[in-house]
Formats: C-alpha cells, sequence, structure tokens
C-alpha cells in the first residue's frame, strides 16, 4: 500500500496533532530560559505552504504549553505523498565508549507519485462492529497531517513488554503494535527522504523464563535491524539473568551496542558495558541521550548482579558531559514513575525531551504537555502499540520548529519481510527447546481435587449430543487449528497454547497435570474443548456409570458453568483486549450458547 491514505490530512479529533514550537541550542536554551520569559510566539515561515498554512500557532518551547491546548485545530492541507525507497542510516558516537560521531540520514525523496491505493478491508468480524470492514485511517485516524520533509524525524517508543507482535487469533486488522509493523514504518519514512533518529525507553519484556530471554534477544535484533540509536533498559529487563542480558547488551561485532545507561551498570560501572550517554548525529543535528531507571523500579529491581545508583546523582554527572558535546537537542529516557519523570524534568530543565515509561496504555492524541513551561515529557504508552514521531524543522530565526505526532500501528503497516523472518526464527527456537527446554512444568490443578483430570471433549459426546454439535460448529472447535496454519505457525508457542486447547492457565502460560502438552501425547485436548470452560470431567463421567444420583447430582452441578459467570470474567481471561479486540459478549455468547435440561 501506498502512503496517502497513511499520510492523509485529518482534523485533530480524527487523530492528528501538531506541536510548532522553537528553540535554540540545549545549553544556551537552558541558560537564558527565564531571561526569554515573555516573548511572542513565532509564526511559521520557509518550508511547504502546508507548513505556513497551519492554523497552530508557533511557540517557545521555553515559554508555553503546546498552543492546540488553548483551542486552536490544525487547518487542513492536501495529503503528502510518500513514495518507498530504501534509506541509509549511519553510526553512532557513544559517551564512555570508543566510537566516533557519524551520520544517519535517509535516502532522497522520489518525485514520483505511486498510483492511489485503499487501506486493507480486513476480514468481516461478527463482533461489536456487526461485521464491518476494518479501514485502519478510519477507525484510528490519518497521520502526519500536511508535514513537509523535516530535518529530522525522531521516532519515540519504549514499554514493549514482551508484545513482539499481535496474536492474529481474531484477526490481525484491528491489532496494534508488532515490531514487523514498526520496521515498516521506519523505513517508509527514511524512503521519503527523512533522517531519522530511533530512542527507546525501555521495557522490553515483562515477565521471567527462557522464552522472555529468548524475546529480548529476538527484540534487540529488531531494534538493531530497524537502526535504534539508543535504548534504554527497563526494570523487567535488568531482571533476567546476567550472561543472558550481557550476551544482548554487548551486541554484535562490528556495531556500537544502542544500550545506554547513566545509573544501572550490569556487573557494575567499572564493566562498562553499556555507555552512560550517546551522541546521534541526524539531519545535520546533533542529539545526546542518555537513560536513567527510576527510583521505584531500583526497589523492585532485586538483580545482584546490577549496579545503581540514584538517578538525580547520575544526571549531575553526566549532563555537564552531554552539554559540552554542543548538542542542538538533549534526550532523557526516564524508565521511571509519570511522577518519577515529571520531577526530572523539572529538575534537569537542559533536557528538552524527558520520555516517560510511565503514564497511560496509550500515549497522548494531541501533543505532549510542558513540565514548568520548558521541556515536554513524552509518554509512548504500553505494548508497543504506538510511536510518537517528532518532526524538527528550521526555522527563518535560526531556531528549530518541531511537530508531534501519534502514530498507531495498526494493519495500515504491512508486516515487513525481515521481521517476519525473526519471528519465524522466534517460533522455531520455541519448537526445538519444547515445554521442558523452556523451562515449563505441569502444575497441580486446584480444581483437580473435586473434579479430577482432563478426558477430552469427545467424552462428552454421549451424553451431551446437541452441546457438542453447538462445540463442533464454532470456532472454539478450531482454535488449535489457527495456531498451525498462523504465518508463521505458534502451535508451539505457550503464549498461545495456553488460549487454544485444555488445560493451561490462560494468563499464566502452564499446563496443569493431566492437560494439553502436544499434538502427539495429547491429541484429545487440542481446541477450547468442553472442560476449557467447564473444568475437568473425570469425576463427573465416573459418576454417571454409577447408581449413587446423590453423587451424579453433585458433579453435575459442579460442571456448570453460568451465563453470569462467563460474563463477568471467565471469557474476558482470553477474549482480552490484546487479543480479542472485537470481542464483544452478547454478541459471541449466541454462538456457542447452550444448555442441558433439568
Amino acid at each position: 500500500m501506498s502512503l496517502q491514505g497513511r499520510f492523509a490530512l485529518a482534523s485533530l479529533a480524527a487523530g492528528v496533532a501538531l506541536v510548532l514550537v522553537s528553540w535554540v541550542g540545549a545549553a544556551a536554551w537552558w541558560a537564558a530560559s527565564e531571561a526569554s520569559r515573555g516573548k511572542e510566539a513565532i509564526a511559521p515561515r520557509g518550508g511547504t505552504d502546508a507548513a505556513s498554512s497551519d492554523s497552530a500557532a508557533m511557540a517557545e518551547l521555553q515559554l508555553r504549553p503546546n498552543p492546540l491546548r488553548e483551542g486552536n485545530t490544525p487547518g487542513q492541507h492536501s495529503a503528502a505523498r510518500l513514495a518507498a525507497k530504501e534509506g541509509a542510516e549511519g553510526k553512532l558516537a557513544a559517551g564512555g565508549a570508543p566510537a566516533g560521531a557519524a551520520l544517519l540520514a535517509g535516502a532522497q525523496a522520489s518525485t514520483s507519485k505511486p498510483p492511489r491505493d485503499t487501506p486493507p478491508s480486513g476480514k468481516p468480524h461478527k463482533g461489536k462492529h456487526n461485521g464491518e470492514p476494518f479501514d485502519p485511517i478510519k477507525e484510528n485516524g490519518p497521520i502526519f497531517e500536511g508535514w513537509p520533509k523535516p530535518r529530522l524525524a525522531v521516532a519515540l517508543t519504549g514499554r514493549q513488554d514482551g508484545y513482539l507482535e499481535p496474536c492474529g487469533c481474531a484477526g490481525l486488522d484491528r491489532m496494534k503494535g508488532g515490531v514487523a509493523r514498526r520496521y515498516t514504518l521506519f523505513e517508509q519514512l527514511r524512503a521519503q527522504g527523512w533522517p531519522l533518529a530511533a530512542l527507546d525507553v525501555g521495557g522490553l519484556v515483562k515477565s521471567y523464563g527462557r522464552q522472555t530471554e529468548i524475546k529480548l534477544q529476538i527484540t534487540a535484533e529488531a531494534m538493531r535491524k530497524m537502526g535504534y540509536g539508543a535504548i534504554a533498559l527497563g526494570k523487567a529487563d535488568l531482571r533476567l539473568p546476567a550472561p543472558e542480558l550481557a550476551a544482548v547488551v554487548a551486541g554484535v561485532p562490528g556495531q556500537d551496542s544502542p544500550f545506554v545507561s547513566a545509573n544501572a551498570a550490569l556487573f557494575g560501572f567499572d564493566a562498562a558495558l553499556t555507555p552512560r550517554w550517546r551522541v546521534i548525529e541526524a539531519g545535520g543535528l546533533k542529539l545526546g541521550v542518555t537513560a536513567v531507571l527510576g527510583r521505584q523500579a531500583i526497589k523492585e529491581l532485586n538483580n545482584p548482579e546490577v549496579q545503581t545508583i540514584d538517578p538525580e546523582a547520575a544526571l549531575n554527572k553526566v549532563l555537564p558531559e552531554l552539554l559540552g558535546q554542543k548538542c542542538e537537542l538533549l534526550f532523557l529516557l526516564a524508565h521511571a514513575t509519570l511522577e518519577e519523570s515529571e520531577e526530572l524534568a523539572r529538575k534537569f530543565p537542559a533536557f528538552q525531551f524527558v520520555v516517560t515509561a510511565g503514564g497511560a496504555p496509550e500515549p497522548p492524541l494531541e501533543s505532549p504537555r510542558q513540565v514548568g513551561g520548558r521541556n515536554y515529557l513524552i509518554e509512548v504508552g504500553e505494548k508497543g502499540m504506538h510511536v510518537i514521531v517528532l518532526g524538527f524543522y528550521s526555522g527563518t530565526d535560526g531556531r528549530l520548529q518541531m511537530r508531534y505526532q501519534r502514530v498507531p500501528l495498526d494493519s495500515r503497516f504491512a508486516l515487513a519481510s525481515e521481521m517476519k523472518a525473526l519471528m519465524k526464527a522466534y517460533q522455531d527456537q520455541l519448537q526445538t527447546l519444547g515445554l521442558a527446554g523452556l523451562g515449563i512444568k505441569p502444575a497441580p490443578n486446584p480444581r483437580a481435587e473435586l473434579l479430577g483430570t482432563y478426558v477430552g471433549s469427545a467424552k462428552c459426546e454421549s451424553c451431551h449430543e446437541p452441546s457438542y454439535i453447538i462445540w463442533k460448529k464454532s470456532g472454539h472447535a478450531k482454535a488449535y487449528r489457527t495456531l498451525v496454519e498462523a504465518d508463521p505457525p505458534r502451535n508451539f508457542d505457550p503464549e498461545c497454547i495456553s488460549c487454544h486447547v485444555v488445560g493451561w492457565h490462560p494468563t499464566q502460560y502452564f499446563p496443569y497435570k493431566g492437560g494439553f502438552l502436544s499434538k502427539e501425547k495429547t491429541p484429545h485436548l487440542t481446541d477450547v474443548g468442553c472442560e476449557s470452560c467447564h473444568g475437568p470431567g473425570e469425576a463427573h463421567c465416573n459418576a454417571e456409570l454409577k447408581d449413587d444420583e446423590a453423587l451424579k447430582e453433585k458433579y453435575r452441578k459442579a460442571m456448570v458453568l453460568t451465563k453470569a459467570e462467563a460474563e463477568k470474567r471467565f471469557c474476558f481471561e482470553c477474549h482480552d483486549l490484546d487479543n480479542s479486540p472485537d470481542f464483544d459478549f452478547k454478541t459471541y455468547w449466541p454462538l456457542i450458547e447452550h444448555y442441558e435440561k433439568e
């Protein structure tokens, strides 16, 4: 798909916000911020008509909050058409690491106009959207309204929380996120000739265990392929075993590792595995970047192999070094709570941009808020569902001007083949290791004492034929097949298996004793079967073979799942917003509804 739809126009309500601000270099701006108060906003000049006709006012970065929050709305402009063309990128200079600064630049823009096309329609669903074809642009809004080519674009991400890609089991069209879509976005921007620098505030993974360690490796490789300039380390990232973490942080031969931290060091600061700051040169500008782990995260870290110091103490040491680099832009990646990040922004106003790992699940649609009328506090959301893009432009007075865009990683972005290859390697590794290699063992079932073990849905047919027929025609009876037919297949991924078979904890990703182990060992427990909802059926089946009516009644009642229970909690353990965004109980329930005679 071309970028016509992706970079089309929209009103502020449709999903686009512009921030037009200007400032001087970081060091001078910090020193002069108080003296500059009271200046009038500078009107945008130069560039294209699309930029100059914008009704959003220009503002001094250090003077006042984004003018869009004062009632202004962006004007309407002709769509910016971007053509696909491969970009180029350069190297990075790292504070405390032997590397020279080099340019990270995009290719020149194409002047040809590709033919108009439309966003993918997606599969019709019969959920809360009433089966309407999904249009991601209509649903989530167009992006980059009227943007001319910037001097520099900075992509900000974070809090991926282990979500390498949307699960896809309920259809990828309505799901956001994934490294494959992010890669496509970055390549499209570079292809248009936008010099791009990518920064991540950390939180690549969220859990622990062998699968999480593999995820971290895959994520780091994906981000290297995407050309990230700086990546912070989050609390969950730093909890992983030191050898695995060191292998990821060290990078690959011939390439500088993009990881950076001012106050958290694996094996201690003397080991110098990660630099304390970096300088990235892109679009003729110098970006100074450092990262810190917040105080609350440090308290919860609990990894003796990681040495930490207070974030403020670390920044007091690092900031003078960064200011000495004469950077036009300074970024602080704060893997901290929103409150901690705001406090850091107040105490260290030299950082024009403080990117936080705190905040709401979705980043603000409009511009980021200013702290004390000076620097910007930027949220990135969670689960890698959005990318924040800042566009920087040269003003006629020598100051930089900025635009802000929240980009939803939805189905308008194709799945990049480079990332799909990584996802296949990830799934292949899970298959090779198997449950035992991943350290996953069956756990005792809390319902086993009453209900016994699992017997499989086929055992239910002889006594419950009408209900069995309803189940057999439902999507539940095909759940395992969707994993096998996925691209790449995911039928060896515990995080996918858990909601597609019988006898697994749906959110903790482990089997109960007697639950599904593999298609070969437990073929009768594939799919979302009767026992996935009603519980193990062994005791009930055994009771039906006896003449004890009281015993029969006891286990019949024990197997009952009421509609109220299903609606309140049970269905949502698998049909959550991440994995089943189109789920609507009142629409889905009739598809599997069944009752037995009293």
